[in-house]
């Protein structure tokens, strides 16, 4: 039998430490686009102008992952003849110009020589020579640079092997070279037999350091890379990932619907983000609690030594400002980040450019100025420019939870209960029959008083409250028959009740019936009556998502689809997520 891995051998923030052998027991996420990139690399004659390719992703989605797995397979026998991987470390920290860019590709190579082991000290010294002799001699670092370069690909070409380039955080890289110096790489790169670069780097926004450098027509590697975007993981490859960790660690779990709506639940907040699938594994193997709340908290201590080094490592300032756009919850504008911060613009936005190109932060641009329905999404009302939140979302859950108020702490842990009632219990399978006979009823009462036969109506909305009527369905029910008569008054009544019926969450059996009620409220042209109402009660927040879809869907039913994706790009995606659940159900009974 195979020795158990211990989990502290698996990394969490730096994969490139683990053996060959564990990377590839636990390479299980993703399969598809390691295929297709060693499919691409298998194409490559020794003299072709290469494909390069450039994989992007939020932070933590396995990018590096990726790249190590790439390594391992070409330090495989059967690439040995062809191909010899170069992968430098994570974070460049050292590159200020081409010339070091081309010293840690060396490195990298010295470095591959001993992983393999098949060459024999001798050679490995010599090369360490001819490195440092160069260094000696040339000090111009555009000399040094054509020179390093050189020497790169003629003692790849002496053991017979093409070097594949595995950068990671390439936006970083891109950042610190000067435009001339890119261009001078991009016709490196574009030669016979160069290099073959797999880059990864951060490209989550519609603005980011690594995104500018091959979507901005201007810019020297425009166009120059194939993308590969990873996208988030869904819940069947998340238990695919932890059966396959209980494998590999001898450690038994069991997956059921007890535990299935927690483990969800926490998983979506934390962004499908694999990082956090060995911190989701270790609670699953203690147990879950009764508390979601409870579990989110195991996890942020789980997850506090190491968010905690990370984001001390960054300057005081910067430290401040991504603290700021994590208070706010919601991507912030620039002009309400000033005011919290009490820092110029000017100021914000230099700092703001290098957490972009480090990829702590992301950006989307929004103008709500032409907004025929103008939701509360800034201080400045009608906005127009950038807004940004962090690009990890777990950092941004911890900051809040560890270094927040307790208005918004509170405000976080209201929000993970909405999870419960849109993940638990499958989702809420109801009964079809009596949703249809209901639907039924609706029908026939809402023709009856579009003729303005509000007894006949109220004779049929007698009967439908008769079908299995818990109070806060009966009390929605009769909140619409008043707006039909448009009795907002009454209608206010009635929803209070239903309010005050649910207090803090929706209840599984009537959670259709509160998505119907939206729904048909949004056609009867009241939107913003229900909106206020809700948020005077304070139910903005503590059923958030749900305000959240009520509002998409008046902004689309106002404005139009685009607009109401803009809006919901600018609400945190704790909310925006569960708001477009909501949305679709709630869209089967809305026909704009």
């Amino acid at each position: 039998m195979e020795t158990a891995v211990s989990l502290n051998q698996i990394g969490l923030y730096n994969p490139q430490r683990q053996s060959a052998k564990l990377t590839e027991e636990l390479f299980i996420a993703r399969q598809k686009e390691f295929n297709l990139l060693m499919e691409s690399l298998n194409e490559e004659t020794p003299d072709s102008v290469p494909q390069h390719h450039l994989i992007t992703a939020q932070r933590g989605m396995g990018k590096t992952t990726l790249l190590k797995r790439i390594e391992v397979e070409l330090h495989k026998e059967k690439y040995r003849k062809r191909f010899i991987p170069l992968l430098p470390p994570e974070e460049q920290y050292n590159l200020s110009d081409l010339a070091e860019l081309w010293l840690n590709c060396l490195d990298g190579l010295l470095e591959s020589l001993e992983i393999e082991n098949v060459y024999d000290k001798e050679s490995i010294g010599k090369i360490e020579n001819n490195i440092r002799k160069i260094k000696q001699e040339y000090k111009e670092s555009s000399d040094l640079s054509e020179k390093l370069y050189k020497y790169l690909i003629s003692a790849c070409k002496d053991i017979g092997r093409r070097p594949i380039l595995l950068i990671d955080n390439i936006g970083l890289a891109f950042h610190r070279l000067s435009k001339q110096e890119q261009n001078i790489l991009r016709a490196y790169l574009s030669e016979n037999g160069c290099p073959i670069v797999i880059g990864a780097g951060v490209a989550t926004g519609e603005v980011t350091a690594t995104k500018e450098h091959i979507i901005n027509y201007k810019a020297p590697f425009y166009d120059f890379f194939q993308s590969h975007k990873l996208k988030r993981l869904d819940l069947n490859e998340l238990i695919e990932i932890l059966y396959n960790l209980s494998k590999v660690t001898q450690i038994e779990i069991s997956i059921n619907a007890k535990n299935k709506t927690h483990l969800q639940s926490l998983f979506q907040l934390t962004g499908g983000n694999p990082r956090t699938v060995v911190m989701l594994f270790k609670l699953l193997t203690k147990g879950f609690s009764e508390s979601i709340v409870d579990d989110l908290e195991a996890l942020l201590d789980e997850s506090t030594p190491l968010n905690k080094s990370r984001f001390e490592e960054l300057p005081t300032l910067q430290q401040v400002i991504l603290n700021a756009i994590a208070q706010n919850w919601d991507p912030i504008h620039i002009v309400d980040l000033s005011e919290v911060t009490r820092y110029k613009s000017s100021l914000l936005s230099s700092q703001i450019s290098r957490l972009i190109a480090a990829g702590w932060i992301e950006t989307v641009k929004v103008d709500t100025r032409e907004w025929d329905v103008q939701p509360k999404m800034s201080k400045t009302n009608k906005i127009k420019g950038n807004v940004y939140s962090i690009s990890e979302r777990f950092l941004s859950i911890w900051l809040i939870m560890r270094n927040g108020r307790r208005e918004r702490k509170n405000d976080i842990r209201k929000v993970l209960e909405s999870y419960e009632w849109i993940y638990g219990k499958e989702n809420f399978v109801r009964n079809e029959k009596e949703e249809i006979k209901k639907e039924q009823f609706r029908k026939k009462i809402k023709d009856t008083c579009g003729k303005k036969q509000f007894d006949k109506a109220e004779k049929l909305l007698n009967t439908l409250n008769t079908i299995k009527t818990p109070k806060d369905r009966y009390c929605l029910e009769q909140t619409l028959f008043e707006l039909y008569k448009r009795n907002e008054g009454i209608a206010n009544n009635h929803l209070s009740e239903a309010l005050t019926e649910i207090k803090n969450k929706l209840n599984p059996k009537t959670q259709g019936d509160w998505e119907y009620f939206a729904a048909t409220t949004i056609k009867l042209g009241y939107a913003q009556w229900l909106l206020d109402i809700l948020s005077e009660k304070g139910f903005d927040i503590i059923l958030s998502p749900f305000f959240v879809a009520i509002e998409a869907l008046e902004i689309e039913r106002a404005n139009n689809l685009e607009m109401a994706e803009t809006y919901l790009k600018n609400q945190a995606i704790e909310k925006s997520e569960l708001a477009y659940i909501i949305i679709e159900r709630m869209k089967k009974f809305w026909h704009p």
